[in-house]
């Protein structure tokens, strides 16, 4: 059987500012580490073999919390990195909403209409983030995978499993800061066990932005 585990980074501080990342960088906020930390004890007993993670700092931080006492390293990989934000990256959501109205209306709405005049596309974004996870799970086949990367890069490959259209991307659930995702492979056939789950969460402030 071949398990792959999806996690989402922790809370960042831009996430608190609602700066949003892309490729760009900040650091898990205190919620954030503590979020990884909560995953980190709830996924204690999984027999992980292997371990992936986008090569953000954000996603490795959330990977070496997760990870814990594994001796097991981190793969990290670029293909894994959030969607390129161009020239949005480390501005604040509402301003680029005000000047951008209608391309930050599709991103979030239309996705399949989105066009940015910098970074990537949602189709860009599947052309770089598809072959890679076919290449993980033909490459690890019949272990149990954790990767550890972004909410959109998350949300295409969960799309892709569950063969959603790219319109209704962002249709529920919402990948709060560490939710899991765990899509399993038993005899050729696919099962989504978990989709944007946050049961390790321990109090109602830990969701985050």
């Amino acid at each position: 059987m071949t398990k792959l585990y999806l996690i989402r980074h922790g809370e960042t501080e831009w996430n608190i500012e609602h700066r949003l990342q892309g490729h760009s960088d900040s650091p898990l906020s205190p919620l954030g580490r503590m979020q990884a930390l909560w995953l980190s004890e709830a996924l204690e007993d999984v027999p992980f073999d292997v371990i992936c993670a986008s090569s953000s700092g954000r996603t490795l931080q959330t990977a070496t919390i997760v990870k814990g006492r594994r001796a097991l390293p981190i793969i990290s990989s670029d293909d894994w990195m959030e969607m390129n934000l161009g020239a949005w990256e480390g501005r604040i959501a509402e301003e680029i909403k005000q000047e951008d109205k209608d391309n930050f209306h599709a991103f979030w709405n239309e996705p399949h209409r989105y066009m940015p005049a910098s970074g990537e596309s949602y189709q860009d974004l599947l052309a770089r983030v598809l072959p890679a996870l076919e290449r993980l799970l033909v490459e690890h086949a019949g272990k149990t995978i954790c990767l550890v990367s972004h909410s959109v890069t998350l949300k295409v490959i969960m799309a892709h499993f569950e063969q959603r259209e790219l319109a209704e991307l962002w249709n529920p659930p919402y990948f709060h800061p560490t939710c899991l995702s765990m899509v399993e492979w038993k005899d050729g056939n696919q099962r989504i066990v978990l989709h944007g789950d946050t049961s390790h969460f321990r109090n109602e402030d830990a969701f985050g932005f």
